[in-house]
C-alpha cells in the first residue's frame, strides 16, 4: 500500500477492482473491515431515522455510542493492508525476528477488527428494540454484515496464525479467535431470534 493511500479515499469501484486483482492486498482483512463498517452504518441509519420521529433517552444513548464507533471498523482496512505488506517485506528481506514481529502484527490486526465488530454487534442488539419497525430491516441487515466482517476477519487470523513460530502465541491467538467467534455468533443469533419473534 502506498503511504497516504487510504481505502476510504478510493471510489468504491476502484476498491472492488483492487480486491479482485491478482495482488496480495487488499485481501480478506480489508474487505472484512469495509463490510463491517457499512453494516454499522446501516444500524446508525435505523437509529437516526427512529430518533427523528421522536427522541427517546435510551435510543439516543445507543445512537451516540454507535456514532462514536462508526468509522473505527473501517480503519482496520488500511491497517490490514499495511500489516500484510510489512509481513511480505520482512519475509523477503528481514531477519527472523523482524519476520516474527511482522507476523504477530499481521495476526493482531484482524483480531482487533473482530473485537471492534463484537462491540458493534453488542450495540446492534441494544439498538433493535428501540428502532422503529420500518427501519428494523436496516438494523438486522447491519447485524448480518457486521457478523460477516467479524467472521471474515477471523478467517484471516486462521491464515496468519500459521506464520507464528511460537506455539504459545499460536495457542493464545487461537483461543482469542474462538472466543470472538462464539460471542459474535451468539449475539447475531440473539438478534435474529428477536427479529423472528417480532415477525411472527
Amino acid at each position: 500500500m502506498n503511504e497516504g493511500e487510504s481505502v476510504w479515499a478510493q471510489p468504491l469501484a476502484d476498491f472492488r477492482a483492487a480486491t479482485a486483482a491478482g495482488k496480495p492486498t487488499p485481501g480478506c482483512g480489508a474487505a472484512a473491515a469495509v463490510t463491517a463498517d457499512i453494516g454499522l452504518a446501516l444500524v446508525v441509519k435505523g437509529l437516526r431515522i427512529s430518533e427523528a420521529h421522536g427522541s427517546e433517552p435510551a435510543r439516543l444513548q445507543v445512537l451516540e455510542a454507535a456514532e462514536a464507533l462508526l468509522g473505527r471498523p473501517g480503519t482496520f482496512a488500511d491497517d490490514d493492508m499495511q500489516a500484510f505488506d510489512d509481513y511480505l517485506s520482512a519475509a523477503r528481506d528481514g531477519e527472523a525476528d523482524d519476520k516474527q514481529a511482522a507476523a504477530r502484527q499481521a495476526c493482531a490486526v484482524p483480531l482487533a477488527l473482530a473485537h471492534c465488530c463484537l462491540e458493534a454487534l453488542e450495540l446492534t442488539v441494544a439498538a433493535w428494540p428501540c428502532t422503529d419497525a420500518i427501519v428494523q430491516s436496516d438494523v438486522q441487515a447491519g447485524a448480518v454484515l457486521i457478523h460477516a466482517g467479524l467472521s471474515a476477519a477471523l478467517i484471516n487470523v486462521d491464515a496468519d496464525m500459521t506464520s507464528l513460530d511460537a506455539a504459545d502465541a499460536r495457542e493464545q491467538a487461537g483461543r482469542t479467535r474462538q472466543r470472538l467467534q462464539t460471542e459474535g455468533d451468539a449475539l447475531l443469533q440473539r438478534l435474529l431470534a428477536v427479529a423472528r419473534s417480532a415477525g411472527a
